[in-house]
């Protein structure tokens, strides 16, 4: 796959969409900058435990054999299966409680049921990860938990739960899936065994930076619900380049992945689009063609992780009966059994032989430290909340200089529009445009009020709202000189008034120039000492973004504005430097969440 040269390739105005593209992704990526910076600690499993209800055999049945059982379900079951030594009375016995994620029942089941050995009573009752993990930090302890990964298990102990991660009883690698004509076309793109994640990230952002019709679209799950998602993050942040790294590339991918992200299983989304690529696990897949359904999947190399399945010690129940069950659940009989449910015996057995998945796709993909689980689990509760953007936009006569064979406004125009067809439906985005005196002494003018780009708006969508009024942008736009500094601070204000915890709220302001109010308006000791005050207070907080384009521009002046409101100012004089100026300002903001 090539990745050298694409500047060369590209024109200027191309170059800028592609800037402007990265830069509103950094913008969602600032919600670590807002939460993690300012000492809030973003609770790694934020996921809401549904409320229990009692599963019936059918049901447990049924999901044994569905293609979304990786992720939690929305229930918990009650049922209990006895398995006793046939010679002693069942009464005397020892009884052990066994939790098992739904899926691994059949295995679990038949493995306490070949228990003969000593005299035990194995309660085995499927519970959904979600539950099982909610139940473990009230208080509830069962003897054994058998979870659908491991990773659930580590993220259980963050939060002070004493357990003891025994053997890997089984394991699933991770794959791209998706409907065979698009994994088809994958592999015609050059996709496949000699490609790295890495790479396949840096392809979909150049596409869509470039305004291309790619012909996959690459979502995942939630980590903190989704064993493959989990693995993939956890597996590729630590491996070369990954988003763990303060200079990679994949930080900004990672954002926009959180706000596109499927609350269930990611699997279901290939139904609604089936150009649709997501992380699934070989079990999945295996599941979801035995259920009728087509859907392949693709190997990368080195891997996209592994779920491994362990056994867990958690109560203090008979060592002996505990043992004998892990002896089981670990022989060669329950090997067979595990196949049966199209999973790998232990971390390296044999292949299920899904149809599609190569014998040899890598399983044991580079180790993945422990630490990574619990910041993949931290960083995606902080990445993920909703955005609220207010844009300002210097409409300044200076925007009139000439770049190339265009112009500045010329070149923000159609790199805002860019912008706006990459942004998920869900962030929210409004427009000032800005000057001096543009409404009496008013040095700003609301061209859009803020509105999520998905919410319909006179017969169509906020999107294509903007798309109109900034397709009126252009050099009979612009007046006046530059106001910034009132500007700054009445979107701060404005920001505040409409304030919400369930969002982060940004001001991303983009001028030429510095502040040359003709009309008055306030001083730069004025401004920042009311950005300070407003950012010291802290109750409301907003994330502030200033980038200063061109040679004119006061780097001083605007990085002074930037710390008084505890944000970030970028000053940048090639447009060919500002994607990876962004790779850093969003590197910067994720490390600040590193343990």
């Amino acid at each position: 796959m090539a990745t050298q040269g694409v500047w060369g390739r590209w024109s200027p105005s191309q170059r800028w969409s592609i800037a402007i593209v990265a830069l509103l992704v950094v913008v969602n990526g600032l919600i670590l900058f807002g939460l993690l910076r300012s000492g809030t600690d973003p609770a790694p499993n934020a996921v809401a435990d549904p409320a229990p209800a009692t599963a019936t055999g059918e049901d447990t049945a049924d999901e044994s054999a569905a293609p979304t059982v990786d992720a939690p379900d929305d229930s918990t079951s009650t049922a209990t299966a006895t398995a006793a030594a046939p010679t002693n009375d069942a009464q005397d016995c020892v009884s052990i409680t066994v939790w098992t994620a739904p899926h691994l029942e059949p295995a679990v089941q038949a493995a306490a049921e070949r228990v003969t050995d000593g005299c035990f009573r194995y309660a085995v009752a499927p519970h959904a990860d979600a539950s099982a993990q909610a139940a473990l930090r009230g208080g509830e302890r069962p003897d054994v938990w058998i979870p659908g990964s491991a990773a659930w298990p580590g993220l259980v102990a963050q939060d002070g739960v004493q357990l003891q991660v025994g053997e890997t009883i089984a394991s699933s690698p991770v794959l791209l899936a998706g409907a065979p004509p698009v994994i088809s076309a994958l592999e015609q793109m050059g996709i496949g065994p000699e490609t790295s994640w890495a790479q396949v990230v840096q392809q979909v952002q150049e596409s869509r930076a470039a305004g291309e019709q790619a012909p996959f679209e690459m979502r995942i799950g939630d980590p903190r619900s989704d064993a493959a998602t989990m693995s993939l993050l956890s597996t590729t942040g630590s491996q070369t380049g990954g988003w763990t790294e303060q200079d990679s590339p994949q930080r900004g991918m990672l954002v926009l992945l959180a706000h596109t992200s499927i609350p269930d299983d990611p699997l279901t989304a290939l139904v609604a689009d089936p150009t649709t690529v997501v992380p699934a696990t070989e079990r999945q897949l295996g599941a979801a063609q035995e259920a009728g359904r087509e859907v392949a999947g693709l190997a990368l190399a080195d891997g996209l992780g592994q779920v491994q399945i362990p056994f867990v010690r958690v109560g203090d129940g008979s060592e002996e009966g505990v043992d004998a069950l892990e002896e089981q659940l670990t022989s060669s009989d329950a090997a067979a059994d595990l196949q049966e449910l199209w999973l790998r015996p232990g971390t390296s057995g044999p292949a299920p032989e899904v149809e599609g998945v190569p014998d040899d796709v890598p399983a044991t993909a580079t180790e993945v430290d422990p630490a990574t689980v619990p910041l993949t689990a931290q960083t995606w509760a902080a990445i993920s909340r909703q955005s609220r953007i207010l844009t300002a936009i210097d409409i300044s006569l200076s925007m009139t200089e000439e770049v190339g064979d265009t112009t500045r406004v010329d070149l923000t125009r159609e790199a805002a529009q860019a912008a706006l067809q990459t942004i998920p439906p869900r962030t929210a985005v409004g427009v000032w445009y800005f000057a001096t005196a543009l409404e009496g002494t008013q040095d700003w003018t609301e061209v859009a009020p803020l509105r999520p780009l998905g919410e319909r708006v006179d017969g169509g969508t906020q999107r294509e709202l903007l798309m109109s009024v900034t397709d009126e942008l252009g050099v009979d736009t612009l007046t006046g000189d530059t106001g910034l500094h009132d500007t700054l601070w009445a979107a701060y204000q404005k920001m505040q008034e409409e304030w919400t915890p369930e969002a982060v709220s940004s001001v991303l302001l983009l001028t030429d120039g510095k502040n040359n109010d003709t009309t008055g308006g306030l001083t730069a000791d004025e401004v920042v000492e009311l950005l300070s005050a407003a950012h010291a207070a802290g109750d409301r907080p907003v994330t502030v973004v200033l980038i200063g384009m061109g040679p004119e521009v006061n780097e001083a002046a605007l990085d002074r504005l930037a710390s008084a409101a505890g944000g970030v100012s970028i000053v940048l004089r090639d447009p060919r430097d500002l994607p990876q100026v962004f790779v850093e300002v969003v590197a910067q903001r994720t490390s600040s969440a590193t343990p």
